[in-house]
């Protein structure tokens, strides 16, 4: 019998219940797109693209410090296959254990080290996520989401997870079940926009499986978009046939990868949708789903230093090094889809092992290796039964409410619900004891904010559209004041929002202020408030205010800066970070040095993936001190202390000193 159940699991893990206090306002990533595409390509490059995590704040309180911390968990299990899930981490699935190998089809993480990956800076790798919303890995990846046993099927348990995604204010829920007999996990996943406008929408699942010399990534696919990562430039999208890559090796074959890169899959409309991992027995994870989950991907860090040091950095020493197989609704990660007015969006996903023969899998003819995997799938569990499966489960559980609702998520649902009323989805109980959303309800009654003390930042911040119309006609006040300036800076409108954030007290309006001095080309007006909201002590405005600064080299003013701070936020990284790169600009190296390499190399807990920052301050110290000595170095064949490593790609782009990033999408 296949059994349900909630328990409690201690994990070695990093403090994530802190989060910024300030509104998310720092433009999103500093890398640049660029792609060469056929006319037939067709896809929406670019649509649905945020300039910034806003509404959401920031999870950037963590540090590397592990220790052990008890976790909610759901179990699902059957004599197959045990399902472990992690509600608060966004309900991902954090291990699939095959009960007849002892083999885990999914990569597990043995602990939760989060690094600075997603949208809102906390990611964790391993298992699978789930991201919807906007392009990258979603807000609410290690934040909590409603968990509820929905209602059974055929006297099969089922698991639903389920919450509201801020970005296009749309509903999304996901429940997994397992048959008694079944040896493969089944997830089925309904959006619904409710909206009477088109919104932009993003899913991706992502899988993380381990990595092996004899691992194969095997689709239907002959053709990929490449997607390639450039030293300060960002990413290059290019149009390829497969297996072979133009760079001359297998791209079939993790293990083939210098550095890191993403492949999406193109695959037909009439192929069936699956990618598997299969390691050298001809055994291994394939990932099936209905037709409307019509991307795959692959990524890989690739075996480079830089990459490899990537992947011990999110996990323990006994982690495992991973790859990522990737489902999702467009062909690339570079695109939303316009999902139209009122309209829902369904699928059915399915998890489980597969042996296929390794000879075929493992030969020379890539298109062989694809049909062996779809016919073992289609032995196994045929595509009508996909199909099959996700109409019957539509009214007898997805539609239903939840039997039981056994943890909460945000309160943002129960507002969009107040807002619209019967338009939103009524079997979906958003019932939170979040205070955040409380000031919107009260603007929802009443019409007007409540008078708040704005020397100390507000709960919550909100974009929406609605809300944005509501806050032009409420009374004034200091929250009103911020909030619509907000709203205004988010569409673009710089010169009325600096006019209301003038007028609010507070380091969070200082804050507001040179982020839109920032938007404005006046990096040193940005520079005097920042300084100003330095006296809140918040480490968000501190971190991000260092980092504008040495980015358009005012470095005197950082040298400035960083003296004024007390010695606690001195001592932070990233602070510290800041303060070297100052060092080397204004002739200081030796100091620089001592900071750069303390402790054999600093840690920079919250690094931003892509940064290569590290490696570049090392070479430019280097640089320096060579320059000093009248010697010259290559920074092309310099060795860069490992520690310090976390270079993701060989290409050169453009010049980009030090904090260059190309941040992946999800």
């Amino acid at each position: 019998m296949t059994e349900l159940r909630f328990e409690d699991e201690i994990f070695l893990s990093a403090d994530l219940s802190g989060q910024s206090a300030m509104p998310a306002m720092k433009a999103n990533g500093g890398g640049t797109l660029k792609y060469e595409l056929s006319d037939e390509a067709g896809l929406y490059i670019g649509f649905g693209a945020r300039s910034c995590a806003m509404p959401s704040k920031l999870q950037d309180q963590y540090d590397s410090d592990l220790q052990p911390r008890v976790w909610k968990t759901a179990v699902l299990e059957n004599d197959h296959l045990k399902a472990t899930f992690l509600p608060d981490l966004g309900g991902k699935l954090v291990r699939l254990l095959d009960k007849h190998t002892g083999r885990d089809l999914v990569t597990n993480n043995p602990v939760i080290k989060p690094g600075n990956l997603a949208i809102c800076n906390a990611w964790c790798s391993g298992g699978v996520e789930w991201n919807i919303g906007s392009i990258g890995h979603h807000v609410r990846t290690c934040r909590p989401v409603f968990m509820a046993r929905a209602k059974s099927f055929h006297g099969t348990p089922v698991l639903r997870f389920y919450e509201l995604s801020r970005e296009n204010g749309v509903s999304y829920q996901l429940e997994f079940f397992l048959p008694d007999d079944s040896r493969f996990l089944f997830v089925r996943t309904r959006i619904y926009n409710h909206h009477r406008k088109v919104v932009p929408m993003y899913w991706w699942s992502n899988i993380a499986v381990d990595e092996g010399d004899d691992l194969r990534v095997v689709t239907l696919a002959q053709e990929v978009f490449s997607n390639a990562y450039l030293d300060n430039l960002g990413h290059i999208l290019t149009q390829v046939k497969m297996p072979v890559l133009p760079e001359g090796y297998d791209g079939t074959y993790p293990k083939n990868f210098p550095h890191a890169k993403d492949l999406f899959f193109r695959l037909l409309p009439e192929q069936r949708k699956f990618e598997a991992a299969i390691y050298g027995d001809g055994w291994g994870l394939c990932q099936t789903s209905t037709d409307r989950l019509k991307g795959r991907k692959l990524f890989v860090w690739g075996r480079s230093s830089g990459g490899m040091n990537w992947q011990k950095r999110l996990t323990s020493p006994e982690g495992r090094p991973y790859v990522e197989i990737q489902a999702g609704l467009a062909h690339t990660q570079m695109e939303c889809l316009p999902m139209p007015p009122r309209t829902a969006w369904e699928w059915l996903e399915a998890y489980g092992a597969i042996q296929t023969d390794p000879e075929i899998v493992h030969g020379s003819d890539w298109t062989a290796a694809g049909q062996e995997v779809a016919a073992k799938l289609q032995a196994a569990l045929p595509r009508e039964k996909m199909d099959a499966l996700l109409a019957e489960t539509r009214e007898a559980f997805a539609l239903q409410p939840a039997e039981e609702i056994i943890s909460c998520g945000s309160g943002w649902g129960a507002l969009e619900a107040a807002r619209c009323g019967k338009e939103f989805p009524a079997h979906l109980d958003f019932t939170s004891p979040d205070p955040e959303p409380a000031i919107w309800h009260e603007l929802l009654k009443t019409g007007a904010m409540p008078d708040l003390d704005m020397t100390t930042p507000p709960p919550s911040y909100m974009v929406q559209d609605e809300y944005f119309e509501l806050l032009k006609t409420a009374p004034e006040n200091d929250l009103r004041n911020l909030q619509l300036g907000l709203g205004y800076y988010f569409r673009k409108d710089f010169e009325r929002a600096e006019t209301l954030f003038r007028n609010v007290p507070g380091y969070t309006a200082l804050y507001a202020l040179a982020n839109t001095a920032l938007c404005q080309k006046d990096p040193e007006k940005a520079a005097e408030y920042f300084r100003s909201a330095f006296a809140g002590g918040d480490p968000t405005v501190v971190r991000e205010g260092l980092q504008a600064m040495c980015r358009n080299k005012l470095f005197d003013a950082v040298l400035s800066a960083y003296a004024a701070l007390p010695e606690k936020l001195k001592a932070v990284p990233a602070h510290q970070l800041c303060y070297i790169e100052a060092l080397i600009e204004t002739g200081h190296p030796d100091e620089a040095e001592v900071l750069l390499m303390q402790d054999n190399g600093i840690e920079l807990p919250q690094l931003q993936e892509g940064e290569v920052s590290l490696s570049n301050l090392y070479l430019a110290i280097r640089k320096a001190k060579a320059t000093r000595e009248g010697k010259e170095i290559d920074p092309a064949t310099e060795p860069i202390p490992e520690r310090l490593d976390y270079r993701m790609s060989h290409i050169d782009g453009e010049p980009g000193k030090y904090g260059a990033r190309y941040p992946r999408n999800a």
